[in-house]
């Protein structure tokens, strides 16, 4: 008998330690859920815990402002419904919550796109949890079937009062779920070879990446294939000199951020590339960017020549390669100079491409290049030596002018800043330029040169901004690339630049882009990879109210304050010192907001020289004289609204 009760003792503990072996101790097969996603997947999000990481979004300020966006709306609806139903059905809750997700996007046809989630149910799957959680759902589903596919069986399922069918497998620890059943075939093809989770330039950035709340993953392939459902092929052909970027989401009440690493294309050499193989340099440019610009972008570098090394290797490697080598030689030749020696000798370490509003008709925007110099007395004199050899071998006859202290110069050299530094500068063709600061600023308009000489010396630039200064804290002091967006000005240009369907197509949604005003983006190298970061400041609808309000009171502050230096002749006359679009122009004319001409004034080498003419804003003429080299000159006449003349002087 005792010996029964040992036997039988021993039995029940061979059964007891073969259900902890199986179902506690047994090692669980734990794969990646990355190794299931295909490789066409454009987006890949990767979440340790989805839904509490969605709460923490839902009840984030940014996102439920975002959510009264049209674009946005039905997204959320959707997200918060799809929260709802998985808390009100308990056996899909707890085979999900808390375990980590991965979702990508796939183009599926020429306009339209899915998604793929891959769950880790880690030991889930020990359990016949699919049959419990179909039998839980048996009144809300219908029409479930089963097929095999490749040794993998796929379960079909759609829900009652839907027409969209889903597409259900689980691989060991994996549970996979999209509603395009290619999307899972290829999912399940992917599990014998993966292709992105074997790929060392993915394996690189996924390491540095480490573990987040929130990783994003994009595969620029796929990514520029998937942007054409919305956008032209040739508009998404720069993605494609990189390769993939993995990044973090943080998103807290006023900041959004994202930080990661990307890495480049070997197949075409490109600016960036060429970048990050010349060093970092500094980010000064906010010295001299007015504070009311729309972007400007900053290229960082530790030597000019080595910099130009390199982008010489990307311009041979364009389509237009033979003939850039052909450009060059041709300048170098016909004017006697040499690129090396003459320009790039007295680069420091940053080039900067500003673009600012414009107010005239000629230019819809106005673009402007900041490159810093070494020594001023040796850029000024490589400078002038350039300019000399211009004037000797062309027909260029402009002397240069002074404007608020600054001599305003003419470089007429068509298409240099393409050739030499790439399509980017390629909106900056036979530029005027000046010396000023750290900096020579060249533009294709003078006036665009005076409004960055006037807020340098007004201190207007965005490096006086208290605003700016804390958003640059964010960012390092040295990069190879940044850029600066202020959405405000930035939707001004997009209404200049855009035809009048794509504007008022984007009119609805310019209230949610002006409430992230101030928008970096920084990328700087890292041993084989790229380094990046960006930043969205946000503002909210009072927040953005009052600092609207806090701007106007202070021009209307700054408007009221008057100027008793003035004489009663200078509050009258509207021309002060002004500068034209062309300073070959024969004319200056300035509008009033209504489009009535304000005054208009001959022109000579882009001094006032000839008649002037000023209006009042319904067109009647008030005052009518005469300026020479700048001075007025001979009679001029006063005249009340009436055409009455009420004053007469002689100068």
């Amino acid at each position: 008998m005792k010996k029964v009760i040992i036997a039988v003792i021993i039995f029940i503990l061979a059964i007891a330690l073969t259900y902890v072996y199986f179902f506690h101790l047994q090692p669980v097969k734990k794969n990646n859920p990355l190794m299931a996603v295909p490789k066409d997947a454009s987006m890949i999000f990767q979440l340790e815990n989805p839904f509490e990481e969605w709460n923490e979004i839902s009840d984030n300020q940014i996102w439920n402002y975002l959510k009264t966006n049209p674009y946005f709306k039905e997204i959320g609806q959707e997200l918060d419904s799809l929260t709802v139903d998985m808390k009100n059905n308990k056996s899909l809750y707890e085979m999900v919550m808390n375990r980590p997700m991965v979702m990508s996007i796939h183009k599926t046809r020429p306009d339209d796109y899915d998604f793929l989630y891959v769950i880790d149910l880690q030991r889930a799957t020990q359990f016949n949890f699919v049959k419990n959680y179909i039998q839980d759902l048996d009144e809300d589903i219908e029409n479930v079937y089963s097929r095999d596919y490749n040794e993998q069986e796929i379960i079909e399922f759609s829900f009652a009062d839907s027409p969209t069918t889903y597409y259900l497998y689980i691989h060991e620890n994996l549970l996979n779920v999209s509603s395009t059943h290619t999307i899972i075939e290829q999912s399940i093809d992917q599990l014998k070879k993966p292709d992105i989770i074997r790929d060392l330039d993915f394996v690189d950035i996924s390491n540095e990446l480490g573990s987040n709340d929130i990783n994003m993953y994009i595969n620029y392939e796929a990514f520029a294939d998937y942007l054409t459902i919305w956008m032209s092929p040739n508009s998404t052909e720069t993605l494609k000199t990189l390769k993939y970027s993995g990044m973090s989401l943080e998103a807290t009440e006023n900041v959004f951020s994202v930080k990661g690493y990307s890495s480049l294309t070997n197949e075409k050499s490109n600016l960036l590339s060429a970048l990050m193989k010349s060093g970092k340099g500094e980010v000064n440019a906010g010295t001299i960017v007015p504070g009311n610009a729309s972007y400007f972008m900053s290229l960082g570098f530790d030597n000019a020549q080595d910099f130009y090394t390199q982008m010489e290797v990307v311009l041979k490697a364009a389509e237009d390669g033979p003939s850039y080598l052909e450009s060059k030689a041709k300048i170098e030749d016909y004017l006697k100079i040499s690129i090396e020696d003459d320009f790039l000798s007295w680069i420091d370490n940053e080039i900067s491409l500003i673009q600012l509003n414009s107010e005239s008709n000629q230019n819809e925007v106005e673009l402007a290049v900041a490159i810093k110099h070494k020594d001023l007395d040796d850029t000024k004199e490589r400078l002038d030596f350039i300019a000399q050899q211009i004037k000797k071998k062309t027909p260029v006859k402009f002397k240069g002018i002074k404007y608020k202290g600054y001599d305003i110069q003419f470089l007429s050299i068509k298409g240099f800043f393409k050739l030499m530094f790439g399509n980017a500068f390629k909106g900056i063709d036979k530029p005027y330029y000046t010396i000023m600061d750290d900096y020579v600023i060249f533009s294709n308009s003078p006036r665009t040169i005076g409004k960055i000489i006037t807020a340098v010396n007004e201190k207007t630039t965005l490096d006086h901004t208290k605003e700016y200064a804390l958003f640059m804290e964010n960012f390092a002091y040295e990069s190879n690339l940044f850029v600066y967006i202020s959405a405000e000005e930035l939707v001004l240009d997009a209404k200049k630049l855009l035809d009048n369907e794509s504007w008022q197509e984007l009119k609805p949604h310019t209230t949610y882009f002006q409430s992230f005003p101030m928008i970096g983006m920084q990328f700087t190298a890292d041993g084989d990879l790229m380094r990046h970061q960006m930043q969205m400041n946000y503002l909210n609808h009072e927040q953005m109210s009052n600092w609207k309000a806090l701007v106007q009171e202070s021009s209307t502050v700054q408007e009221e304050v008057a100027d008793t230096s003035k004489t009663e002749e200078e509050e009258i006359i509207a021309v002060e010192e002004i500068l034209p679009e062309d300073l070959n122009s024969k004319t200056f004319i300035e509008y009033f907001d209504n489009k009535e001409i304000r005054f208009e004034v001959s022109l000579k080498d882009g001094l006032k020289h000839g008649r002037y003419f000023q209006y009042d804003s319904l067109g009647n003429m008030i005052i009518k004289g005469r300026y020479r080299d700048d001075e007025k000159s001979g009679s001029w006449r006063y005249y009340d609204a009436e055409g009455n003349l009420i004053r007469k002087e002689r100068f």
